[in-house]
């Protein structure tokens, strides 16, 4: 991706006594108890899923992306000048990740792909691309089957249902195709090895992830701290990158890109990347 995708928001960065502040009462939510753990009980989640995306369509921002305007940049707060900054973020990284990893791939399959307003700007790039939502929640590919517009044509885009814990060995992926998740994993907790063996008995050319990668943070940074600890309160994914390290050790894997986005919000940084293949 060029320096444009990944330029980050203008704003006023926080005083050291106003990070402080934040930090700890960041801190002191995650001791409230207010925040539960996910990956453990699958079932559960999938409710919470299910209602979800029943209420969101495909062309509206997920309530992932905060409209607030304190967000993370390189290990600090900064206090955004513009109104949801997040939000104008990720459509740049968004577009320069889709333009350099997925052009040559003559499918997309987006893995937890909740509403699919990412396959919508998919298909804005890549027309005649074929693209794929899968995602656990079946009302999340109902939106997907069943909405109206110039995106989908029934042959286009479409979803299919898809459990990261039991993955359908039916579905074959595409020769030369692209996968994507986006904070999709982070849901499976340490529970993702079944989808990661699905991934390399199907070959796809480029596995993109965008997710939190708890591994690289600083535990010796305060704000990174409060991350470190948000994402362990919520049982997010966890163990991604040392096993990748021993697969590619193994001749079996060979990984194209780690990134740290040093970009996030209140919580934690949710768009580190992580691309590989099978070999």
């Amino acid at each position: 991706m060029t320096a444009e995708h990944l330029r980050m928001p203008e704003g006023i960065p926080l005083s050291p006594t106003e990070e402080l502040a934040l930090c700890q009462e960041i801190l002191a939510e995650m001791q409230s108890g207010q925040f539960q753990p996910v990956g453990r009980a699958p079932e559960q989640n999938r409710f919470h899923w299910e209602e979800v995306w029943k209420h969101s369509s495909p062309l509206k921002v997920p309530r992932y992306v905060s409209p607030l305007d304190i967000v993370r940049v390189n290990q600090h707060f900064l206090r955004t000048t513009k109104h949801n900054q997040e939000l104008h973020w990720y459509k740049r990284f968004r577009k320069g990740l889709l333009m350099s990893y997925f052009k040559s791939c003559p499918a997309i399959y987006e893995f937890g792909c909740g509403n699919g307003w990412n396959l919508v700007a998919a298909h804005d790039l890549y027309p005649a691309k074929k693209l794929v939502g899968l995602d656990w929640a079946q009302s999340a590919v109902d939106r997907l089957n069943n909405s109206f517009g110039p995106y989908w044509t029934g042959e286009r885009i479409r979803g299919q249902v898809f459990d990261f814990f039991h993955p359908d060995y039916d579905l074959k992926l595409a020769p030369g195709s692209g996968v994507l998740t986006v904070g999709a994993l982070e849901q499976t907790g340490q529970n993702w090895g079944a989808f990661l063996e699905y991934l390399l008995a199907n070959h796809p050319a480029i596995c993109v992830h965008v997710e939190p990668i708890v591994e690289w943070y600083d535990s010796k940074n305060l704000v990174d701290l409060t991350a470190i600890d948000y994402h362990l309160i919520r049982n997010y994914w966890q163990g991604f990158p040392a096993r990748m390290a021993a697969l590619e050790a193994a001749g079996k894997v060979k990984i194209l890109e780690k990134k740290r986005s040093y970009f996030g919000s209140r919580y934690l940084e949710g768009y580190s990347l992580f691309c590989w293949r099978p070999v």
